[in-house]
This record gives structure tokens, C-alpha cells and sequence, in this order.
């Protein structure tokens, strides 16, 4: 059974001057015929007023630049329009769009190198795993606005009920474990009311949890060159093997509980989960369901933390007559001073470090925690055009380990096989 993939619906310098792409696929300045800055934007939902706001902003600050901003409600939706537009020669000067996406229009060779482009932006003062998602082959394709990571979101009010430190949290998966069947809620009948651990929804969080196991088991999803998959090794079969004993021994949640489009409807929100693996898109709902909702860091297997980045990117075509005013528009929007802003109004990590340490951001409660546990993400990402199927087919070799269909070993092994194919077509 493969559950239906539903992505999260997560989830801007002063220029005279256009840029030219040069021989070498980067940027270079050249005079400005028209002023004129087309931009497609996904800042939709809890971003909108963040968004609007940058955009209002920029328009006081570059006066002589006409912003023309489209929004796209969901990352889909602004995906088939930037296909059509690529194909058709019709692409706009600059989008921002969810990371993965943006990497299979970098196959036919559409986007600027923003490393070369960006001639304001100090990239060592970015975080480097939010970055690490738009980086393949050498370029820097994509350049991050804003990030979410992944936590432990809990129920403080059950964590506290089972005697739990909900300070603290659990420091290994010893601890998790018996945190997980602690929290647990049966009925006489072995109905089940709460789940100690809801660990997933559909094939998306499927293909999180396995990841953040697997890093958690010290394992990674590829070899250092992105060339082949690593995920069935020994740390692999441990993630798979310790979601099982969860399920199948410990019996912390039900296969199907929770199951359907997340938002107001995750088990977390309607207080039928004391734990999952949360965003800085979990929160809204939470806090709105009354749910006393709180971020841990993930443990690792044996001590330690990790967690997953996800950052949705700026990105400028090779073919705009406008690359200047597109540079500006990133360049601005990389200040401090809007970072900070962004951050605030949408509750999503910033890619500058030193907005993340800003004093008021950091005086926010859940902001800040996300900012931590977005520090325990590696540094490097599975940063292929390949990606979105890959979620597909780990999701559905845990999924047929859980359901009993197969073992973890033939599971993983036919996984693997498969993301083999998918690399070498």
C-alpha cells in the first residue's frame, strides 16, 4: 500500500544596470533596457503577509524598478506554470519555489549561476545546509529565502501528565522508545485514542522519519559524489527495524492513524498524538487547536541530535532581459534587516546566520527552537533532479516493511535498485 504523497503545503541592493549570462553560465552587467521585474512567488499561507511586506519594501527602496508580482497558492501549482513557461521561452526574471522543484528546471540548462550573480552576497555568511539544496554540479542554482526544520513537536500537556521532562526530551532512541510507549493511549479493547509517537501521514513524512532515522543511525540517503544510494546499508535497516519495533512490538500508533492531508486534521492538533515529527508549519495549527504544543531536538540512536532543512528558493533564468533587477531583488532580501523581518512575520528559519542570532529573533519561542534543531541538519543534501521520485520509492519500501509485505533487507535492496534506474536515465 503506498499512501498518497501530499506535499506540505509549506510549504529581493540598488542596480542601473541588467545582467548578461556569461560563456561560462554565470552573471554578468550590462545596461538595462527595461526596468521592468517580473516575479512569480509561493508565498502563500502564513508567508503572505511576510511576503507582501518584502515586496512593499523593495518597491520603497529600488523606486525605479516595476515589480510585477504573481502568487501561487502551493509549490504544484507554480511548478506547472514555471514548465510551461520554460519550455515556451516564457519564464519570468525571478522565482522563489520549493528546492526540488527548482532543481529539474536546472536540467535544461535555464538558470543562472547565483554564486557568480550575487556580488553583494557574503555566501559564507548563509547557512550552509539550506544552501546545500540548490548547489549540483558546481553551480548554485537556487538561493534560499527562508528554511523550515524538523523537530520533536510534542503535547506538553501529556508529556507532563506521564511524568516526562518536557524541557528535556528524549536523548537517544532508548529514550524515545519508551517516551513513545509512555505516552500511549489504548482503550480496554486495545482501541487506540493516543498515539505515543504518529509517525507518519502519507509518503512525504513516510520518507522523513526514514531519513532522519537513518542520519539518527549515523547512515546518509547518498554517497559523498550524489552518485549512488546509501541508504540500505546497516544504519538503513536500523531506521527501518526501529520504526517496526515502534509499531509492531511497542505498538505506539496504528499503521493508517492519522492518515489524510495533515493541517487542523494531524492527530497532534485534535490531541489524538503526544508526539510527531514537527515543522515551523506545525505550529499555527497547533496553537489554534489549544494543543500545548512545544519543539525537541530528534535524538540520535545512540546521543546526540538530527534533523532534516527544507528551504524553499530564489532562482533567476538565464533568459530574462531583467537579471539585474532580479540580483537586486535577492540581494535585498538577503539584507539583515529583511531577513529578520521575513522571520518574524512568517515563523521560518533564515538562511543569514546572523538574522537567526538577531536578539528578536531569538526572543521568539518557536522560532528559536527551529533555529536550533535546523543546526543539527547536515551539510550536505541529496541535491538531485531525481529527488522527488526517490521520496516515492523509500517511501514505499518502509511502507511494505511495515505493512509485512516484505523484509527491511528486500525492501531496501529493491529501493535501491530502483533509485539506481531513476539515477541513470
Amino acid at each position: 500500500m503506498t499512501f498518497k504523497s501530499n506535499r506540505r503545503q509549506f510549504l529581493f541592493g540598488a542596480a542601473a544596470s541588467s545582467l548578461a549570462i556569461t560563456a561560462a553560465g554565470g552573471i554578468g552587467r550590462a545596461f538595462a533596457q527595461d526596468q521592468q521585474l517580473v516575479f512569480w512567488s509561493q508565498l502563500a499561507g502564513s508567508k503572505k503577509a511576510a511576503g507582501e511586506a518584502l515586496e512593499a519594501a523593495f518597491k520603497t527602496a529600488h523606486p525605479g524598478i516595476a515589480l510585477n508580482s504573481s502568487l501561487f497558492a502551493e509549490p504544484s501549482q507554480l511548478n506547472e506554470k514555471i514548465l510551461t513557461a520554460i519550455n515556451g521561452n516564457t519564464a519570468p526574471d525571478l522565482f522563489i519555489q520549493h528546492w526540488d522543484y527548482t532543481l529539474t528546471y536546472s536540467t535544461g540548462d535555464k538558470l543562472a549561476d547565483l554564486k557568480t550573480g550575487l556580488a553583494n552576497v557574503d555566501f559564507a555568511g548563509l547557512d550552509a545546509s539550506l544552501l546545500a539544496y540548490g548547489n549540483i554540479g558546481g553551480q548554485q542554482v537556487s538561493v534560499p529565502l527562508y528554511g523550515t526544520s524538523r523537530g520533536l513537536g510534542i503535547n506538553r500537556k501529556y508529556v507532563t501528565e506521564a511524568g516526562l521532562d518536557a524541557d528535556k526530551g528524549p536523548q537517544d532512541w532508548a529514550e524515545l522508545r519508551e517516551w513513545a510507549k509512555a505516552l500511549t493511549k489504548r482503550q480496554d479493547n486495545g482501541l487506540l485514542e493516543v498515539a505515543g509517537l504518529s509517525m507518519f501521514h502519507n509518503d512525504l513524512e513516510t520518507w522523513e522519519i526514514f531519513t532522519l532515522l537513518l542520519q539518527g543511525a549515523g547512515g546518509t540517503l547518498f554517497n559523498d559524489d550524489l552518485t549512488a544510494p546509501a541508504f540500505g546499508g546497516p544504519e538503513g535497516l536500523a531506521a527501518i527495524n526501529f520504526m517496526f519495533e515502534l509499531l509492531h512490538t511497542d505498538k505506539v500508533t496504528d499503521l493508517g492513524f492519522g492518515l489524510g492531508p495533515g493541517g487542523s486534521a494531524s492527530p497532534i492538533n485534535q490531541g489524538r498524538a503526544a508526539m510527531i515529527i514537527a515543522g515551523n508549519y506545525s505550529t499555527n495549527n497547533a496553537l489554534k487547536a489549544g494543543i500545548e504544543f512545544d519543539v525537541l531536538p530528534i535524538p540520535m540512536e545512540k546521543g546526540g541530535f538530527t534533523s532534516l532543512v527544507d528551504p524553499f528558493s530564489f532562482a533567476v533564468t538565464k533568459a530574462s532581459p531583467n537579471q539585474a533587477a532580479a540580483v537586486s531583488f535577492v540581494e535585498f532580501a538577503l539584507s539583515q534587516e529583511q531577513q529578520v523581518a521575513f522571520a518574524l512575520a512568517s515563523k521560518n528559519v533564515p538562511v543569514l546566520k546572523a538574522a537567526q542570532q538577531d536578539p528578536t529573533v531569538q526572543a521568539d519561542p518557536f522560532l528559536s527552537k527551529f533555529i536550533k534543531t535546523a543546526s543539527f541538519a547536515p551539510p550536505k543534501a541529496a541535491a538531485i533532479p531525481a529527488f522527488s521520485r526517490m521520496v516515492t520509492i523509500i517511501a514505499r519500501a518502509v511502507q511494505e516493511t511495515l505493512f509485512k509485505r516484505v523484509t527491511a533487507e528486500e525492501a531496501l535492496k529493491a529501493a535501491e535498485a530502483e533509485v539506481i534506474a531513476v539515477l541513470g536515465r
